[in-house]
C-alpha cells in the first residue's frame, strides 16, 4: 500500500525545540525542505536542518543575499549563505539547476542567461515572445510592442540629489521621466496594477510614492529588495545615479541588478545615465545589451525643459574590473577547504574551460560591438561636418537607424548647435537635422538693401562695393541676412569715403603749392589757407561723427523709428538698446525668446516673474520632505518602543 506522508510547513525559527514541534521525537521527519534558502542566514538554516538526516536546499544563490545590518559581521562571512557556501564547496556535483522559465519575454531572460547563468536558461514558448500590446484591452503602440526600453539621461543635466544627514539618494529628473513611462502605458491600456516601479534607494522610493501614488493608487512602487519573489507585466527601474565622478554606489552589486531586471515578465524600462553606470562594468554590459536588442531614447524627448550640458560622445572608462563569468568553486574557497575536501582535479578543469570559453565569447562580441559603434560615430560626425559646410538647409537621416543611433545623432545635433526633430511614426520614424539661422525682419533687410543700392557709381573705388552690396541685399531679400556682413560692408564705405575725402585734400594741397612755387610772395599765406582747409575739414568730419552717435543713442533702436528716447524711452535688459513706448516690448523689437526664456529661469528658481504677479511657492523640497518623513517616522517608532519597555517594567 500507499505510505501516508504528514507534512509541515514552518518557517525556520519556528522548527526549534520550543515551537510547535517540541511534542515529536527528533528523528521524526525524513526530510527537510528549505525555500529560498540563498536569502536566509546560515545559522537559522541549522535548526530544522538537525531534524532530518536529508535536506533539499531551493533557492537562487545569483539573487540577493540575507540581509546583514552589521558591515563588520558581514565581511567576516555572516552574509554567505549555506546554499552558496555548499556550492563553493562541492561544486555542481549537488547542483541540479531549472533551466526553462515561465516569466521572462525571452529578450529580458538572455541577458540575465548570459551574465548570470553562463547562457543555460531558456524560455518556454508559452512566454518567450508575449509582448504588454498582447494584454486584453492594450493598444499596439511604441511603448507596448517592445520588451526593452532604455532612456538615457547623460548630458541631460538631471543629477542625484544629495540629503544632508542621508545617506539615502534621489533624483527629481528621473521620477519625472518615471511618470512619463507610466502614464503613456496607463493610457496605452495597461492597468496600473500590472506594473510596477522598482528604485534601489528608499529616497528615491519616497519621491516615486508621492509623485505618482495619488494618480495610479494601485502603482506598486517599491526597492529592490522589496520586490524579490515578485513579478509584473511591465518593471520600471530608476538607477538613481548621476554625478560627476562616475559613482554609482551599491549599484555595483550584480545581484541586486539582476533581482530588479528579472522581476518583468514583458516589459523592462530603465531610467538611467549612461555616462555615470558605464564607469562599472556589470552595468555597462547591460546599457551596451539594451543599446543591441532593446530600443533607446533620450530624456530631451520626454522633457522640454532640459538644459543641456557639452556632450561627450565617448563614454568615460570604467574604473573597475570587467565582471567575470560566475564560478562554482572561488580561489578563497579553495584555499581555505580541507586537503580531502576539494574537488577532484578533472571537474575543476572543466568548471573553468566553461567560465573561460563564456567570458572569451563575450569579450569577442564586446570588442564587435565596441568597433561598430565607434565606426557609426564616425560617420554620423563626418555627416554632420560635411552638411555645416554646404549650402544645404536641411539632413535627413534614414528610418534604418537603430534605436543607439539615433541617440547619436541626436546628441551630435545638440553639440554642433543643429536644430533636430523627430518625424514618422513606429518603423517610418527619422530624424530632420536644420541649420539655426538668426531671424531678421523682412522690412529691416529691404532698408538695407534699399541703402546699399543707392551707393553713387560715379566714383570709381566704390564700385565694387556697391556691387558687392547688391549681391547681399538680394540675398537679403530671400532672408538669408548675415549681420556681421552688414556692418563690415558699412565699415568699408565709410573707410572708402574717408580715403576718397583724404585723397581730395592731397589734390587740394598739392594745387596750392602749385600756385605758391608761381607766386613767391604768397606761399606762407598760401600753406597756411591750406592746412586750415584740412583741419576744418577733419573737424568736421569728427563733429558729425558725434552727433550721429549721440543723435542714434537718443532715438528708438526699432528700424524705420525715429521717435526720441531720451525723456520716456525704456531701456531692454536683453539687447541693451533703448526703445519708445510703442516698440519697446521684447515681443515688438525682436527679443521675445530671450524674454521667454528669462521668465521660465526666474519662475523656477524664486516662484515669481515680477513684484505682486504671485507668491512664492513656499512648499518643501520633495527630496526634503520625504527625508523629514523618514525622521519622523523613526522618532515615532523610538517613543512607541520607549512606552512600551516603560509599560513592562512598571508590571513587573
Amino acid at each position: 500500500g500507499t505510505a501516508l506522508l504528514s507534512v509541515y510547513i514552518l518557517s525556520l525559527l519556528g522548527a526549534s525545540s520550543d515551537g510547535p514541534l517540541k511534542l515529536l521525537p527528533e528523528n521524526h521527519f525524513d526530510l527537510v525542505v528549505i525555500d529560498e534558502c540563498a536569502q536566509a542566514l546560515e545559522a537559522s538554516c541549522w535548526i530544522p536542518l538537525l531534524k532530518a538526516r536529508k535536506c533539499i536546499l531551493a533557492g537562487d544563490h545569483k539573487q540577493l543575499p540575507p540581509t546583514i545590518i552589521s558591515h563588520k559581521a558581514a565581511a567576516k562571512g555572516l552574509s554567505l549563505s549555506l546554499m552558496e557556501r555548499l556550492i563553493q564547496k562541492y561544486g555542481e556535483s549537488i547542483v541540479k539547476m531549472l533551466t526553462v522559465q515561465y516569466r521572462m519575454h525571452q529578450v529580458i531572460m538572455q541577458w540575465a542567461s548570459t551574465e548570470m547563468y553562463c547562457g543555460r536558461l531558456t524560455a518556454h514558448p508559452s512566454v518567450a515572445h508575449h509582448l504588454l500590446k498582447d494584454l486584453p484591452g492594450v493598444a499596439s503602440t511604441d511603448e507596448t510592442r517592445i520588451p526593452l526600453l532604455l532612456i538615457d539621461t547623460a548630458g541631460c543635466g538631471l543629477l542625484e540629489l544629495e540629503v544632508e544627514e542621508e545617506q539615502s539618494k534621489g533624483n527629481e529628473g528621473e521620477v519625472r521621466l518615471v511618470g512619463s513611462h507610466v502614464q503613456a502605458l496607463v493610457e496605452a491600456g495597461v492597468k496600473a496594477r500590472d506594473i510596477a516601479v522598482i528604485a534601489p534607494y528608499n529616497l528615491q522610493v519616497d519621491m516615486l510614492r508621492e509623485h505618482l501614488c495619488h494618480r495610479y493608487p494601485e502603482l506598486e512602487i517599491k526597492s529592490v529588495d522589496g520586490f524579490q519573489g515578485r513579478e509584473k507585466e511591465a518593471v520600471v527601474l530608476s538607477f538613481v545615479r548621476s554625478n560627476r565622478k562616475g559613482e554609482v554606489g551599491f549599484l555595483a552589486e550584480d545581484r541586486r541588478i539582476n533581482v530588479a531586471v528579472t522581476r518583468a515578465r514583458r516589459q523592462v524600462a530603465v531610467v538611467c545615465d549612461s555616462r555615470t553606470v558605464n564607469n562599472q562594468a556589470f552595468l555597462k554590459r547591460l546599457v551596451e545589451y539594451m543599446n543591441e536588442h532593446g530600443e533607446v531614447r533620450s530624456a530631451f524627448e520626454y522633457l522640454d525643459d532640459i538644459v543641456p550640458e557639452n556632450y561627450a560622445h565617448e563614454s568615460s572608462q570604467g574604473h573597475g574590473r570587467k565582471g567575470e563569468t560566475p564560478k562554482f568553486i572561488t580561489p578563497s574557497a579553495l584555499k581555505h577547504q580541507p586537503e580531502g575536501d576539494k574537488p577532484r582535479g578533472k571537474r575543476t578543469k572543466q568548471t573553468t574551460q566553461k567560465s573561460t570559453y563564456c567570458s572569451t565569447q563575450r569579450d569577442t562580441k564586446e570588442r564587435a560591438e565596441r568597433t561598430k559603434m565607434e565606426d557609426n560615430s564616425g560617420k554620423f560626425k563626418t555627416m554632420m561636418m560635411e552638411f555645416l559646410e554646404s549650402s544645404e538647409k536641411q539632413l535627413d537621416f534614414p528610418a534604418s537607424l537603430s534605436s543607439y543611433d539615433r541617440m547619436l545623432v541626436h546628441q551630435m545635433a545638440e553639440e554642433y548647435g543643429l536644430q533636430h526633430v523627430s518625424a514618422g511614426e513606429g518603423s517610418e520614424r527619422y530624424i530632420i537635422v536644420r541649420k539655426r539661422t538668426p531671424e531678421v525682419n523682412s522690412f529691416q533687410g529691404n532698408a538695407d538693401a534699399n541703402k546699399i543700392k543707392s551707393c553713387p557709381e560715379s566714383q570709381s573705388p566704390q564700385k565694387d562695393v556697391c556691387a558687392h552690396s547688391e549681391e547681399t541685399a538680394s540675398d537679403t531679400s530671400r532672408g538669408k541676412v548675415d549681420l556681421k556682413s552688414l556692418h563690415l560692408e558699412r565699415v568699408q564705405r565709410e573707410k572708402t569715403k574717408r580715403e576718397a575725402r583724404v585723397k581730395q585734400n592731397q589734390e587740394l594741397n598739392t594745387r596750392l603749392q602749385d600756385v605758391v612755387g608761381k607766386q613767391h610772395k604768397n606761399e606762407v599765406k598760401g600753406k597756411a589757407a591750406a592746412k586750415t582747409g584740412a583741419d576744418s575739414t577733419a573737424e568736421e568730419d569728427f563733429d558729425a561723427l558725434i552727433s550721429a552717435a549721440v543723435k542714434a543713442d537718443n532715438t528708438c533702436g526699432f528700424p524705420k523709428c525715429k521717435a526720441s528716447v531720451t525723456t520716456l524711452g525704456q531701456l531692454c535688459l536683453h539687447c541693451s538698446k533703448h526703445y519708445c513706448l510703442s516698440h519697446h516690448i521684447p515681443e515688438i523689437h525682436g527679443c521675445g525668446e530671450k524674454a521667454k526664456m528669462h521668465a521660465r529661469q526666474r519662475i523656477s528658481k524664486e516662484g515669481v516673474l515680477y513684484a505682486g504677479s504671485g507668491a512664492k511657492d513656499k512648499s518643501l523640497d520633495p527630496a526634503k520632505r520625504a527625508h523629514l518623513q523618514r525622521r519622523l517616522d523613526k522618532k515615532l517608532n523610538e517613543l512607541t518602543t520607549q512606552r512600551k519597555s516603560k509599560k513592562k517594567e512598571k508590571e513587573k
